[in-house]
């Protein structure tokens, strides 16, 4: 008997039958390479009764159609919101991704960095992982050689991929990634790099974090709009979709987060820290912690309470302490953060800025743009009493 079921990423996967009692996944032909075993232990060898019926099946290649445009070495922070699904803990999930610290996933899910590693994850939760983008320089955004994942016994690339990694990646991605000839051959305690699909590209003028969302039952284009804060134009844009009618379940969407504007100068190593709307993150070596707020959309920065080997934060003009304000609305100054230095020597720099919140700023535009207009009148009726004075000579 033939069970079949879809996944939708950029195109439609379907499960191959059940054999011989082992349970396949999609584990299906490209035209460069041959499909896996349906998770065998590894190293094991396929019949060739399995391979003729997998023959028969089609494939994507590619979990997710996200593009990055900025030059090769180009590096962002972007995330993907993980499916939990069984119970576990955030400390195991950052042991699972490895690529941040504990306090890295607390701040992209917006938990006090005082919580516990044993601190739970109820099963189909979904999760923000953060990690390193990086871009190739062909068209393509994947995450900066980690995670890292050491093959198990009876595991399979595909296997891998779906159960492990929620399908955010392929396991013809995985075997690229990692130079692997034959898909039906790794071993246990290999270490595979998973390359999960993210993107630095700025979207409208905008830089924005890139946070993959794989679509749940019922949701549609402007609900998951509505959710994250993007309008439903830009979302049909960047994911190249036509109809939004035409969106599937687990579907894998490009969602351009809005992150805070901030003062990071352009030499600090930290310079493309991006920080979306209810969430923090720790920097200069975790003695800075940066939160973003949809209030503001200002990156607002204090120094981590009681952390050992973090040296002092300078005072801006007035004696103003890093996070805070002078004066009142638009008119207001903040001191904020400007970067940090690490020579032979640990540094932290703030600067005094002025209040960039869009109102705000919208409102300096308005004044530009009222002010530009007068001048203009200014200047025609001065030209005008010019005339009418030659007139009278």
């Amino acid at each position: 008997m033939v069970t079949a079921s879809c996944r939708a990423s950029s195109s439609t996967r379907v499960n191959p039958p059940v054999v011989q009692s082992w349970h396949f996944h999609s584990l299906l032909p490209s035209s460069t390479m041959p499909a896996p075993s349906p998770s065998p232990p590894a190293s094991l060898a396929v019949p060739a009764t399995v391979l003729l019926l997998l023959s028969l099946l089609v494939a994507t290649t590619s979990a997710a159609n996200f593009t990055c445009a900025a030059p090769a070495g180009t590096t962002c922070q972007s995330a993907i919101g993980y499916r939990v699904r069984n119970a576990t803990t955030y400390g195991a999930l950052a042991s699972r991704f490895n690529t941040t610290n504990l306090a890295g996933l607390l701040g992209a899910n917006n938990l006090p960095l005082t919580t516990p590693p044993s601190y739970p994850v109820p099963a189909n939760d979904t999760v923000s992982i953060p990690f390193r983008c990086l871009c190739a320089g062909n068209g393509v955004g994947q995450s900066d050689h980690l995670p890292i994942y050491t093959v198990q016994p009876q595991d399979g690339l595909d296997a891998i991929a779906r159960n492990v990694f929620d399908a955010f990646v392929t396991y013809q991605e995985i075997a690229t990634a990692n130079k692997i000839l034959d898909v039906n051959k790794i071993n246990v305690s290999q270490e595979l790099w998973i390359p999960l699909p993210c993107s630095c590209d700025q979207v409208d003028g905008n830089d924005v974090m890139h946070f993959a969302h794989i679509v749940g039952g019922g949701e549609s284009t402007s609900g998951i709009a509505a959710t994250f804060g993007v309008t439903e134009s830009t979302l049909l844009k960047i994911n190249n979709i036509a109809d939004p009618k035409s969106l599937l379940k687990d579907q894998i969407l490009d969602v351009p987060l809005p992150v805070c504007s901030s003062s990071i100068s352009s030499t600090s190593a930290d310079h493309d820290l991006r920080v979306p709307n209810g969430t923090y993150a720790l920097t200069a070596q975790d003695c800075i912690q940066c939160s973003c707020s949809s209030n503001t959309f200002q990156l607002n920065c204090t120094a981590v309470q009681g952390k050992k080997g973090c040296p002092a934060v300078p005072s801006c003009s007035g004696g103003l302490k890093l996070g805070e304000m002078s004066g009142s609305g638009c008119g207001s100054t903040m001191c904020s953060y400007s970067g940090y230095s690490d020579g032979s020597s640990l540094s932290i720099q703030t600067t005094t800025a002025s209040n960039q919140t869009k109102s705000c700023q919208s409102s300096a535009g308005s004044d530009g743009s009222r002010f530009a207009g007068s001048m203009w009148r200014v200047s025609a009726i001065s030209f005008h009493m010019v005339l009418i004075m030659i007139c009278f000579l």
